[in-house]
């Protein structure tokens, strides 16, 4: 596998090329800690600062930059009020291991101060930064290495500072939380690494350190699925962007299929799939009968979605191009039938209704008449999803599925399901004044 040029644009906020982007798939992780990064402004264009990485998943953090000779770095403002206590997760001689213990000390809520750069740039940040030098300075208790070996340190067993920190909430906060920004970090590594080639080996040394099998890797107890339709037969749930339909190559996140599993309490069968980033109506049966059976009945049944697109064409009605699964096989034929809703300046909202089942269809026939769908990093435009991101916070792909009708296959009635759009594209289509249907 070949490299990306270093000097190819990267997220802002996930720090990962723009046709990798991670955004959709971080959590966000409330906590009463605050976590206070402080990094030399020259470590901030290194790709290998994970500091920052930590702060996206972290809403109630902040980052401070030091080093600049017209701003020099003040942090008094943590202490003055007296409301939090102040800590540095730092372990210079003296540093009191971070402990149940030590937090029981005192009931403030945290400020935790975490210096990021190399070993030699860290160690001066408590005494160089103005406002650190009578901080309380924590040290993490001794545990695994790291499993990725994303920075070389002098010292055994260092960790970048992502892990760190997920550590450090791990004790502070609960175990729950340091599994999800430990999740999140690995999909993030396991990503950036797959760009220049190392993948396997990376995740060869993972597996051989890590204390748990990569499938364990899921964010501890994962949020519950939107359970839109149940009978004795057949599970369908409202999946989120971000979440696989089962479980393919990658192991960093729950599959829809094993959180169903989970919730109900009984096995599941996969009758259809969604792509990871699409969102929508995801449905399972509950017997390898029936999931042989719904074959047949999903073919046959309406399944409508919604796409944002860059471009837009009222008289735009059908698609009709064939497809190949990969490069170099047969183009099988492929129908999908379009209706235009709306168009917000350059874009277009459209409410696609595949005809066929072909590997990303909507995504691939949009891409093929010039209006690729918005967040598509596979298919799209880097310029217009860099745009969605900036101007409205928007971070992933712009398709959901939130219609399916089908004849039962016991019993023979039609059943009609509907899923409602997430938060992030109903915000989106409030923005720009769009509605759907």
């Amino acid at each position: 596998m070949g490299k990306r040029s270093k000097r190819a644009a990267r997220c802002p906020r996930c720090r990962v090329h723009l046709e990798s982007c991670l955004c959709a798939e971080l959590p966000l992780i409330a906590l009463d800690t605050h976590v206070a990064l402080v990094m030399h402004h020259r470590e901030l264009v290194k790709t290998t600062a994970t500091g920052p990485l930590a702060l996206a998943c972290l809403p109630n953090s902040t980052h401070h930059l030091h080093g600049l000779v017209d701003a020099p770095l003040d942090l008094t403002h943590l202490h003055e009020d007296g409301k939090r206590r102040v800590l540095v997760l730092f372990p210079v001689e003296g540093a009191r291991p971070l402990s149940q213990a030590l937090k029981d000390e005192d009931s403030r809520p945290i400020t935790l101060v975490v210096p990021d750069g190399n070993w030699r740039q860290a160690r001066r940040i408590p005494v160089r930064v103005q406002g650190l030098a009578n901080a309380e300075c924590v040290g993490l208790q001794p545990g695994p290495a790291s499993a990725w070996g994303v920075r070389h340190e002098p010292m055994e067993g260092g960790l970048a500072t992502f892990e760190a920190i997920a550590r450090a909430i791990g004790v502070l906060e609960n175990p729950e939380a340091q599994a999800r920004l430990e999740a999140a970090f690995a999909r993030i590594v396991r990503v950036t690494l797959a760009a220049s080639g190392r993948a396997a080996a990376v995740d060869s040394t993972a597996a051989e350190t890590m204390h748990e099998p990569p499938a364990a890797i899921s964010g501890g107890e994962p949020d519950a699925l939107e359970v839109v339709y149940r009978d004795a037969h057949l599970v369908a749930v409202n999946k989120p962007a971000g979440v696989p339909s089962h479980h393919g190559w990658s192991r960093d996140v729950l599959p829809a299929l094993q959180r169903v599993r989970d919730q109900i309490g009984q096995p599941v069968y996969p009758v259809h799939r969604l792509d990871r980033a699409t969102s929508g109506l995801l449905l399972f049966a509950l017997s390898s009968e029936v999931a042989r059976d719904m074959q047949g009945v999903l073919a046959a049944s309406d399944k409508r979605y919604l796409a944002l697109c860059r471009g837009h064409d009222e008289e735009l009605t059908q698609v009709d191009h064939p497809l190949a699964k990969e490069p170099g096989a047969e183009r099988r034929a492929a129908v999908t039938d379009f209706r235009w809703l709306g168009t917000f300046e350059r874009y277009g909202l459209y409410e696609a209704r595949p005809r066929t089942g072909r590997t990303h269809q909507i995504r691939r026939h949009l891409k093929h008449v010039s209006q690729p769908i918005v967040g598509d990093v596979r298919y799209g435009k880097g310029e217009h999803n860099r745009l969605f991101r900036e101007r409205f916070g928007f971070h992933r792909l712009a398709l959901h599925c939130h219609h399916i009708a089908f004849v039962h296959p016991r019993g023979a009635q039609r059943i009609e399901l509907n899923a409602p759009l997430d938060q992030d594209f109903t915000r989106l289509l409030e923005s720009i004044g769009l509605k759907p249907g």
